[in-house]
C-alpha cells in the first residue's frame, strides 16, 4: 500500500436487527437499518469528497454482506479483528501502519457531522500532533488518528467502552504515553430517538 494518508471506516452489514439496536427499540428494525445505511452512505460520500483513500473494516467475515457500492468505494476491505472495540481499532491501525501508511484516521459510520472538511482538518492536526481525536457529545469520540511513528496500542487498553468516560480516559492514556493530541470540534452520533431531531433530512435524503 503506497498511500501516505488513509481513512479507516468501521461498518456493519446493513441487516435489520443487527444495526442501531438501541434506536430500533423505538422505531423498528427496518427503519433503524434504513437509517444506518443512509448514514454510512453519507459518510462514504464525504470520504470520497475529501479525496483521501478509504479502508473499510467490517463486522463479520463475509464482505458479500456489504452493499456493492461500499466495496467499490474502498481501496481496502477487511474484517475487524479483536474481542472488543479497543482490540478491533488497534488491529486496524496495526494493519495500516504495517502497510506503510504514514497517517491514518479511523471513524464510525453513524456520525453525520463528519464531512470532507472535518476529515481534512484531522489530517492537518496530525501534521503538528502525534494523534488526533474528534470528541462526541456522549463522552466518547467519533474519530481517532495517529501518525505511524507515534501509534501506541496503550491508547486502547483499559477503556470502558460505551461509557461517558471514554474520551477523558483516552486523553489520560495519551498523556501517559507522551503523545500530543489535536482536538477537533465535538460532534453527535445517532444512537437514540432524541438524537434524530438533530439530523438534517435533506443531507441524508431521509423522508
Amino acid at each position: 500500500m503506497s498511500n501516505h494518508r488513509i481513512v479507516a471506516l468501521f461498518v456493519k452489514p446493513p441487516i435489520p436487527g443487527r444495526v442501531k439496536t438501541r434506536l430500533a427499540r423505538d422505531i423498528g428494525d427496518q427503519a433503524a437499518c434504513d437509517l444506518y445505511r443512509r448514514l454510512a452512505d453519507h459518510t462514504i460520500q464525504q470520504i470520497q469528497a475529501s479525496s483521501i483513500p478509504l479502508a473499510l473494516f467490517f463486522d463479520g467475515s463475509d464482505p458479500a454482506t456489504l452493499p456493492p457500492a461500499w466495496l467499490q468505494a474502498s481501496q481496502v476491505c477487511l474484517p475487524q479483528q479483536g474481542n472488543d472495540l479497543g482490540d478491533r481499532m488497534a488491529a486496524a491501525f496495526r494493519h495500516l501502519f504495517a502497510e506503510h501508511v504514514k497517517q491514518a484516521v479511523l471513524i464510525g459510520s453513524d456520525i453525520p457531522g463528519i464531512d470532507a472538511a472535518y476529515l481534512q482538518q484531522a489530517f492537518y492536526l496530525l501534521n503538528d500532533h502525534a494523534m488526533v481525536l474528534g470528541p462526541a457529545l456522549d463522552g466518547g469520540y467519533c474519530l481517532i488518528g495517529f501518525n505511524q511513528n507515534h501509534f501506541a496500542e496503550s491508547i486502547f487498553q483499559n477503556i470502558p467502552w460505551s461509557t461517558e468516560h471514554v474520551l477523558n480516559l483516552t486523553l489520560n492514556a495519551a498523556a501517559q504515553a507522551g503523545l500530543t493530541v489535536g482536538l477537533l470540534p465535538t460532534l453527535r452520533d445517532i444512537d437514540t430517538v432524541e438524537d434524530l431531531q438533530y439530523l438534517n433530512p435533506a443531507k441524508l435524503q431521509i423522508d
